[in-house]
C-alpha cells in the first residue's frame, strides 16, 4: 500500500519533529517491537507452482521468489500469460525488482492491450519507479476499459493527485459510486479494500470532517474484506492498520499489522507501520530494527528507506539522511516525499542552494504538492526555527487548504511562540478537517482555559495565573521576573525581542497538555521560547509537592534569553548549561554525588552525545547526570578560556555556526580532544570537593591483584575497599587486617575497619581506629566522620564538633557535617553559631523552607529584619500559600513602619484565606496605619471595608469593631 503509507509518513513528522515523546510505563496493550511471527521454511526447493491459485497462493503467504518463478513458468502457456505476467510482476516488485517488473509486464503487452488488470498493473509498476505520465495513462487506459474496476479508479485519481491534478482527481474519485451501486464488490476483498482507500481521499479531498466517513470505511470496506469475503487477504488489514495510524489509533492499528503478519510475516508495509509507531514514541532503535526486516524483503521499499531518513533526522544523525533518500531517488527519482525531505534537510542546515535543485525537481512534477513547504516547516520547527516555518506552514495551507496537517503544524508553532490567539484560530480549523486527533482538542481546551487566567503584564514580561487558586503568584512572580532580568540578560549579552510570557497552571495535567499536547511529563517547568510554563507549587494539587518556583523560573528565563541570543540554534546541553548555572542552587548535594560517581566510573558523557541525556536517557539517572554534567562543562570552559567565551559561543550559534565549528574557533579544539581536556580537569575538581577520583575498585579486579600479589598490602587493602563497597562487611574487615598486617599505616585499611567498627556500634574499637587513621593521613575524609559519628552517639560536644568543623574542612559539599553542626549549636543555644550552618544548607538545596524558616527565626530573634525578611521570602518560594510567611513578613514590616510593603504581605494572607475574618481584620489594621501615617483618606476607606469584610465574616468578632472605630477616627482628621 505505498500510498497509504506515503501520505501517513508525510503527515507523521509533525509529532515527531514538534511535540516529543510523552514519558510513560510500556502498557500492556501497546505495540511489541516484533510485529510478524517467525515462519517455518523448508531447506528443499520447492517445484514451480502450475496453476495461477497456486503461484497466488505462494505470493500470499510471503514466499515471493517461489510464487516468481511459477509464474515465469505459466507465462509459456498462451492461455495464461497475461495473467502470469501480471501475477510475475507483483511478486517480482515486492522484491524490490522493479525494472523486471515492467519488462515482464511489457512481455505481453499485445495479447494485454485490452485487459483493464493489465494496465493497471503496468500503471503501478511505472508509478514505483516515477514515470507518472506514462502510468496515468495506463491507468486512464484502465478505467475506461473497466469503469467498475475499483483498482483502477484508485490508480486513476492517485496518479492526478501526484500530479497535482486534484479537481480531476476527485471527479475519478466520483465514479465510484457506479462500482457501489452494482453491488457487486461486496464478495470481492480486493475492491472492497481499494473502495475504502478512494472513499477516504475523496473524503479528504472533499474537505469532510475526519470523523464522518472513519468508521464506515474501516468496518464496511477494509475489515469487511477480511472478515466476511477472504479472511487470508492480509492487504486489507494492512490497509485498515495504515488507516487507522492516519487516525492517530496506533493501538487498534497495531492489532491489525499484526493480523497481517498472521497470515505472512513478510509483508514490508507492516514492518514500516510498525516503526512509525516505534518512531512516534523515539524508539529509534526499534524502529531501524522494523526498517531493516522491511529492506531484507525489498532493498529498494521506498516507503522504508522514507521511514529511514526520518528517523535519522529525528535521531539527529544528519550527516546519515542523504545517502538514504538517495537511494529512494535511484529506484524513482521522482520521489515526491524524498525530494521534499532532501530541500528540508539542507535548508535546516542553512544550505539553501543546495535544497533548490529538489525542490525544483518537485514543482516539475507537481507545483501544488504541499508536501514540499509542509515538511520543509516541519523540520525547520523541529530546529526551533519559527519564522520560517511559519512561512513555509501557510503555503502549505495555501496549496492545501483540505488538509489538516499543515494546519495543525502552525497551531502548535504558535504555542510554542506564544502567539494563543492565532493558535486557537488555526486549530479549530484544523479540528474542524480532523477531530481524531486529541493534542488539539486539548490544546483548544487549555486555550480556553487560560482566558480565564488572571494576567499582568510588565516591561518585559505577561504574567498569567488560575485566579481560583493562584492569585497569590502574581505579583510575586511578576516581581521577581523584573528583578532578575537586567542580570540574565546582562550575562548573556542579549534582551529578547519581545515579552517573554510566563503561565502557570493548577494542576500538572493542564501544564502537561499546554507543553505536549497530551500525556504527563515528568517535570515542573518548560520553555518554548518565548513561552515559559510551570505547574503551581502546591503539594495538595500535586505529586510533585512544594519546589522553589523563583528558582525554576530563573533556569526557565534564562532558556528564553540563551534561545532568542541564538535565534534558537543552541545545542541542547548548552543552553541547560547557563539554566543550570543561573540556578542559586547550581551545585546541590545530588549533583555532587553524581558528578563524583560519573567521574569514578567512567560514566560522563561526550560532548557530542550530551544532548541525548537530556532528550532521550538511556537509564535512570542519566537525565539528572546531563543537567549536572552540563553546568559542569560550562565552569571547565570558563576556567580554561574565561567568562568572555561563553558570550562568544553563544554569537557564534546565532550565526549558524556548527557546535564543531563553535568548539574549533572559540576554544581552539575538537570534540574529542575536549572530553579528554574535561575528564582530567573534572578529576581534579573532584578531589577538590574532597573526594576520590580513583575509579571505584571491583572485587573481582582486586581479588586478582591479591593472588597475583599475596604480600602486597595495597591489594588486600584495595580488595578490602571493593569487598566493603559491595557491603560484605566480614570479608572486607579480613581483608583489611591482612593490609594491615602487612604495613600497619595502610590508610585505606584502616578507613574500611573503622567504618566497619562503627557500622557494628562498636565505637570505642571505631575513635581509635580513626585516631590511628588521623595520625597517618591527615588528608582522609574517613577519620573525622567517624569520629564525629562516634562522639555524637556519645554525646561529647566539643569532640563532635571539632570532628565536624575538620569533616568541612576537607569534604566541603558533604551534607552532614552542616547537619549536625547546625543541630548541636542550637541544642547548645549557640544559634548564631549554627547559622553559617544553616545557610549553607539552604543554599545548596533551595526546596525545603525548613532551613530558610530556621535562618529567619534567628534574624528576627536576633533584631535583624531585613536578613530575616530576605529569608522569609524564600519560604515564599518554596512554599507560597503558607499564610504565616506572609504575617511574619508583614510584622517586620510594620514594625519597620513600611506600611505600605506589610499591606502588600497581608494581601497575600488574604489571597490565600479569603474567608478568613482574622486575616480581614489585620488588613484592616495594615491599611489603618498606612492610612494614618501617609494621611491617605483612600487608603484609610479601603480600610474600613477590610473591616467591614472581617465583620461580614464574624458578625461576632470584637478586633474589626474596634478597628472601625479607630479609622473612623482617623477619617476625622484626615
Amino acid at each position: 500500500m505505498p500510498d497509504k503509507v506515503r501520505h501517513l509518513i508525510a503527515a507523521m513528522i509533525v509529532a515527531l519533529a514538534l511535540t516529543g515523546p510523552v514519558p510513560r510505563s510500556r502498557a500492556a496493550d501497546e505495540p511489541a517491537s516484533r510485529p510478524a511471527t517467525k515462519t517455518k521454511t523448508t531447506s528443499k526447493p520447492a517445484p514451480p507452482a502450475d496453476t495461477l491459485d497456486a503461484c497466488k497462493k505462494l505470493y500470499m503467504s510471503g514466499k515471493y521468489a517461489a510464487a516468481a518463478k511459477g509464474y515465469e513458468h505459466l507465462k509459456s502457456r498462451e492461455s495464461a500469460a497475461v495473467s502470469a505476467a501480471i501475477g510475475l510482476a507483483r511478486a517480482q516488485a515486492m522484491q524490490g525488482q522493479y525494472t523486471k517488473a515492467i519488462d515482464s509486464l511489457e512481455s505481453v503487452s499485445a495479447p494485454a492491450a485490452d485487459r483493464a488488470d493489465w494496465h493497471a498493473a503496468m500503471a503501478r509498476a511505472l508509478e514505483t519507479v516515477g514515470r507518472y505520465t506514462d502510468a496515468l495513462r495506463h491507468a486512464q487506459r484502465a478505467h475506461r476499459l473497466k469503469a467498475d474496476l475499483a483498482d483502477a479508479i484508485l490508480l486513476h485519481g492517485r496518479l492526478l493527485e501526484t500530479l497535482g491534478k486534484k479537481p480531476e482527481a476527485v471527479t475519478v474519485y466520483k465514479t465510484m459510486d457506479q462500482v457501489v451501486a452494482a453491488d457487486a464488490y461486496r464478495k470481492d476483498a480486493p475492491a472492497l479494500t481499494a473502495l475504502g482507500e478512494i472513499m477516504d481521499r475523496y473524503a479528504i479531498l472533499t474537505g469532510q470532517r475526519a470523523s464522518e466517513q472513519s468508521q464506515n470505511i474501516l468496518h464496511n470496506y477494509f475489515q469487511e474484506a477480511y472478515q466476511k469475503v477472504d479472511q487470508k487477504y492480509w492487504p486489507a488489514n494492512v490497509a485498515a492498520g495504515m488507516f487507522l495510524l492516519s487516525k492517530h489509533l496506533p493501538i487498534q492499528a497495531t492489532a491489525e499489522f499484526r493480523l497481517a503478519a498472521k497470515a505472512n510475516s513478510k509483508i514490508p508495509d507492516v514492518h514500516v507501520g510498525m516503526g512509525i509507531i516505534h518512531l512516534q514514541k523515539w524508539r529509534f532503535e526499534q524502529c531501524m530494527k522494523l526498517v531493516a526486516a522491511a529492506l531484507k524483503i525489498n532493498p529498494n521499499h521506498q516507503d522504508a528507506l522514507l521511514l529511514k531518513s526520518i528517523c535519522l533526522l529525528q535521531w539527529r544523525k544528519l550527516d546519515q539522511v542523504e545517502p538514504v533518500l538517495q537511494q529512494v531517488l535511484k529506484t524513482n527519482p521522482n520521489n515526491l516525499e524524498a525530494l521534499s525531505v532532501l530541500a528540508a534537510l539542507h535548508i535546516r542546515r542553512r544550505q539553501d542552494e543546495k535544497a533548490q535543485p529538489y525542490i525544483d525537481r518537485v514543482r516539475k512534477v507537481n507545483p501544488n504538492f504541499a508536501g514540499l513547504p509542509n515538511t520543509i516547516g516541519q523540520w525547520l520547527a523541529a530546529a526551533r526555527q519559527f519564522e520560517q516555518a511559519e512561512k513555509y506552514y501557510r503555503q502549505a495551507i495555501a496549496l492545501a487548504p483540505e488538509q489538516s496537517g499543515p494546519l495543525t503544524n502552525l497551531g502548535l508553532l504558535y504555542m510554542q511562540t506564544g502567539d494563543e490567539d492565532k493558535a486557537e484560530e488555526i486549530l479549530d480549523r484544523a479540528h474542524k478537517i480532523d477531530d481524531y486527533r486529541s493534542d488539539v482538542v486539548n490544546f483548544l481546551n487549555i486555550l480556553s482555559e487560560l482566558k480565564k487566567f488572571q494576567v499582568k503584564e510588565t516591561e518585559h514580561f505577561i504574567v498569567k495565573v488560575s485566579g481560583k487558586y493562584d492569585a497569590v503568584l502574581l505579583e510575586q512572580v511578576s516581581d521577581y521576573m523584573e528583578s532578575i532580568y537586567p542580570e540574565i540578560t546582562g550575562d548573556f549579552g542579549h534582551e529578547p525581542a519581545r515579552k517573554t510570557i510566563i503561565e502557570i497552571f493548577p494542576l500538572h495535567q493542564q501544564f502537561s497538555i499546554r507543553i505536549t499536547g497530551r500525556g504527563w511529563i515528568g517535570t515542573i517547568g518548560a520553555c518554548t521560547g518565548r513561552v515559559i510554563v510551570g505547574v503551581a507549587p502546591d503539594k495538595q494539587r500535586g505529586q510533585f509537592g512544594n519546589y522553589n518556583w523563583a528558582t525554576v523560573l530563573r533556569h526557565e528565563f534564562t532558556h528564553s534569553v540563551t534561545l532568542s541570543a541564538t535565534r534558537n540554534r543552541i545545542p541542547h546541553w548548552f543552553t541547560e548549561a547557563c539554566a543550570v548555572w543561573q540556578q542559586p542552587d547550581r551545585r546541590n548535594y545530588k549533583a555532587v554525588n553524581m558528578l563524583v560517581q560519573a567521574t569514578r566510573s567512567g560514566r560522563l558523557m561526550p560532548i557530542k552525545e550530551l544532548n541525548w541525556g537530556f532528550i532521550r536517557p538511556k537509564k535512570a539517572g542519566d537525565r539528572s547526570l546531563a543537567y549536572a554534567q552540563a553546568e559542569w562543562t560550562m565552569e571547565y570552559i570558563i576556567a580554561a578560556k574565561g567568562y568572555d567565551t561563553i558570550v562568544k559561543m553563544l554569537r557564534g550559534f546565532r550565526d549558524g555556526m556548527t557546535q564543531t565549528e563553535v568548539f574549533k574557533k572559540f576554544l581552539a579544539t575538537d570534540e574529542a580532544k575536549f572530553d579528554k581536556g574535561f575528564r582530567e580537569w573534572a578529576k581534579k575538581d573532584v578531589k577538590k570537593w574532597g573526594f576520590s577520583s580513583d575509579p571505584v575498585p571491583t572485587v573481582a579486579k582486586a581479588t586478582a591483584k591479591v593472588k597475583a600479589n599475596p604480600k602486597d598490602a595495597a591489594a588486600h587493602a584495595e580488595l578490602a575497599v571493593a569487598r566493603y563497597m559491595t557491603k560484605r562487611m566480614s570479608s572486607a574487615e579480613a581483608a583489611a587486617k591482612a593490609a594491615l598486617k602487612l604495613d600497619a599505616k595502610n590508610k585505606y585499611a584502616l578507613a574500611v575497619l573503622a567504618r566497619i567498627q562503627l557500622s557494628r556500634k562498636k565505637y570505642d574499637e571505631a575513635v581509635e581506629i580513626a585516631e590511628r587513621l588521623e595520625n597517618v593521613d591527615h588528608t582522609s575524609r574517613s577519620a573525622p566522620e567517624v569520629l564525629a559519628r562516634c562522639y555524637l552517639v556519645k554525646r561529647k560536644w566539643a569532640k563532635a564538633i571539632a570532628a565536624l568543623e575538620l569533616l568541612k574542612q576537607r569534604r566541603p559539599l558533604f551534607p552532614y557535617s552542616y547537619e549536625e553542626l547546625a543541630k548541636i549549636y542550637r541544642l547548645l543555644g549557640q544559634p548564631e553559631k549554627a547559622l553559617p550552618n544553616l545557610i549553607e544548607l539552604h543554599r545548596r538545596t533551595l526546596k525545603d523552607p525548613q532551613y530558610a524558616r530556621q535562618i529567619a527565626e534567628i534574624y528576627r530573634t536576633a533584631d535583624k529584619g531585613d536578613q530575616a525578611l530576605e529569608y522569609l521570602d524564600e519560604v515564599t518560594h518554596i512554599n507560597p500559600y503558607d499564610p504565616s510567611a506572609y504575617e511574619a513578613k508583614a510584622a517586620i514590616h510594620r514594625s519597620a513602619k513600611r506600611y505600605d510593603k506589610a499591606v502588600a504581605e497581608i494581601t497575600n494572607v488574604c489571597l490565600l484565606q479569603g474567608e478568613s475574618a482574622d486575616a480581614w481584620a489585620k488588613m484592616a489594621m495594615m491599611r489603618y496605619l498606612a492610612g494614618k501615617t501617609a494621611k491617605d483618606k483612600k487608603q484609610l476607606q479601603k480600610a474600613r471595608e477590610a473591616a467591614e469584610k472581617a465583620l461580614e465574616i464574624d458578625p461576632k468578632s470584637y478586633a474589626p469593631q474596634q478597628i472601625i472605630k479607630l479609622i473612623d477616627k482617623a477619617l476625622e482628621q484626615v
